[in-house]
């Protein structure tokens, strides 16, 4: 009995003894992991603010339409005998397009004409008869005013005849054909027999906002980004005409913009996104723009000094990109956090992880 209780008590020190070091081996690890933690910071990432170029732009969207287009009708009534062009054809101005039936009006042109050469001769032999006073002067009118009127008639007739071939009025490509041969039309009708387009020339339309009137101006230009377009750079348009008045519903005013494009690579009726540069400045100081901490109406950025963030209240001017010009508050080289900073308060230990 008294060697169960001596051995127990022996197993019962050891066990103690065993926990004691335990617990204090566990002290001793949990503690430097936690200083560690606190000397360490909290890990940011940090630019150092260099010089560039910054432009302040407006975005917009619009659809490409073509700066010259014209549906073509006929002058003349008649029967169409022959169409010469189809859709996608590209015309020149003045190139035959259609031909209406003509044989009628160079009819009429000949009956007006030989008319006109028997006036012509009665006229000479009156005035032959004139100048010998055998004929009266209100007789010579009449047949002279006879005269004028049949030139006229005879001019209007070789015009009627010259119209019967349709022409095309602009160069352009043929977007629409609307005739078929066999088609009874009829003079100045509204029925367009063509619809022409000339895609040398195209031009976008935006809406800016009220306050951007000040700030736009014809010249300036602009990048379109068109995702449909064979090209792979940005187009480049520029600024051809600014409405003066402003839109009192939606309290925007209109700018239209002038692309060429000479390789006809754009088409009329693409959609394009707008970007229209009104500002540029070059060598200035520039930050990313997600540095920036507003507080109210001020911004801010952290700076990285040495371990410490420390809060600098900056000036700012214009942006374009992820980029913001910084007029006053830092200096070129100073590393600014752009990265853990809108959790930072000033004088904050931190880890810099330099960009």
């Amino acid at each position: 009995m008294k060697t169960l209780t001596v051995r127990s008590l022996y197993v019962g020190v050891i066990g103690a003894l065993a926990l004691s070091l335990s617990a204090c081996g566990n002290a001793g690890g949990v503690q430097p992991s936690t200083q560690q933690a606190a000397e360490r910071g909290i890990p940011v990432e940090a630019v150092y603010v260099g010089k560039g170029s910054v432009r302040a732009s407006f975005q917009a969207s619009a659809i490409l339409e073509a700066d010259e287009e014209t549906d073509v009708i006929a002058r003349v009534s008649g029967i169409v005998e022959e169409v010469l062009v189809e859709e996608g054809d590209y015309v020149e101005q003045g190139q035959a397009l259609a031909r209406i039936e003509s044989a009628r009006y160079r009819f009429i042109r000949d009956q007006i004409a030989a008319e006109l050469r028997g006036v012509e001769q009665e006229l000479s032999r009156l005035q032959q008869l004139a100048r010998q006073q055998m004929v009266s002067t209100e007789q010579l009118e009449r047949l002279q005013s006879r005269h004028d009127a049949l030139n006229a008639q005879l001019q209007i007739a070789e015009l009627d005849l010259n119209e019967s071939v349709i022409r095309a009025p602009i160069s352009g490509h043929i977007a629409h054909r609307f005739v078929k041969n066999g088609n009874m039309i009829q003079a100045y009708q509204p029925k367009t027999l063509f619809h022409i387009v000339n895609a040398d020339n195209l031009r976008a339309t935006v809406h800016l906002p009220e306050h951007a009137l000040s700030s736009i101006r014809v010249g300036q230009n602009a990048d379109l980004e068109l995702q449909a377009s064979q090209r792979s750079e940005k187009v480049t348009a520029q600024v051809t005409r600014i409405s003066p008045i402003i839109d009192s519903g939606s309290g925007t005013f209109r700018v239209v913009l002038n692309i060429r494009n000479d390789d006809h690579a754009l088409r009329a009726g693409m959609f394009a996104r707008v970007q229209l540069h009104y500002a540029q400045k070059d060598q200035v100081l520039r930050i990313p723009n997600q540095a920036i901490v507003r507080v109210d109406q001020d911004s801010y950025v952290f700076i990285a000094n040495e371990n410490k963030a420390q809060r600098v209240k900056i000036t700012t001017g214009i942006r374009e990109n992820g980029w913001i010009e910084v007029i006053d508050g830092i200096s070129e080289g100073t590393p600014v956090i752009v990265t853990g900073q809108n959790t930072l308060r000033d004088d904050a230990t931190i880890e810099v992880i330099q960009l």
